[in-house]
């Protein structure tokens, strides 16, 4: 058998640690470079069975404020948006704005620092809109939190609370509600305690 290139050897330990001799590693093909321009199936295999043991970490996407992404986006990871985001966006985990979004949101928790967003908002666990903010679109959340300015209904399973600076031109359904000194509401408020769910024995 050929002495291994260096490669191999990389590839070898990557895969079983410094001083083990697999299969795996065999099965390589050597180039005059080093490096085979189109590796077996085996070979592949072996590295992507590798690529999955290697642990991943929790990624952040961030939309700069420079960036302008004309298109629905959809990803698993944070999303930090300094820019403007012309379409809808899905997020399985927490979302921070500072820029501008056209188009409906989804997200595990949403955060409007600033800027403005023209759509509907779901939030599995909480909406935050900080002062200065603008949302024009309907808002459905286990919690939610204004103090900014909404056009559209605010839908809470537990509790909406407006702020000193919370301008609400739509209707509130909440499990509770509280209103600081200061907040103004156009619209109708129907506060309703969740259903007990009921034990089975």
């Amino acid at each position: 058998m050929k002495e291994k290139s260096n490669f191999g050897k990389a590839f070898d330990e990557l895969l079983h640690g410094k001083d083990e001799d697999h299969e795996a590693a065999e099965m390589a093909v050597e180039t005059v470079n080093g490096f085979d321009p189109e590796p077996s199936a085996a070979h592949i295999a072996a590295v992507a069975s590798a690529q999955a043991q290697v642990p991943r970490q929790s990624a952040e996407a961030t939309i700069t404020a420079d960036m302008v992404i004309k298109g629905s986006v959809t990803s698993s990871s944070n999303i930090n948006v300094f820019g403007t985001i012309l379409g809808d966006v899905t997020c399985e985990n927490d979302m921070v704005v500072s820029g501008h979004i056209e188009g409906n949101i989804n997200a595990r928790s949403f955060q409007l620092v600033s800027g403005s967003i023209n759509g509907d908002i779901v939030a599995k666990s909480m909406v935050d809109l900080a002062q200065g903010s603008n949302v024009n679109g309907n808002i459905s959340a286990e919690r939610i939190s204004v103090d900014s300015k909404v056009t559209g209904n605010l839908s809470a399973s537990n509790v909406v609370r407006l702020n000193a600076n919370a301008v609400i031109d739509g209707n509130i359904k909440a499990g509770s509600i509280s209103i600081q000194e200061g907040a103004e509401l156009k619209g109708n408020l129907d506060i309703h305690k969740a259903q007990e769910k009921l034990e089975t024995i």
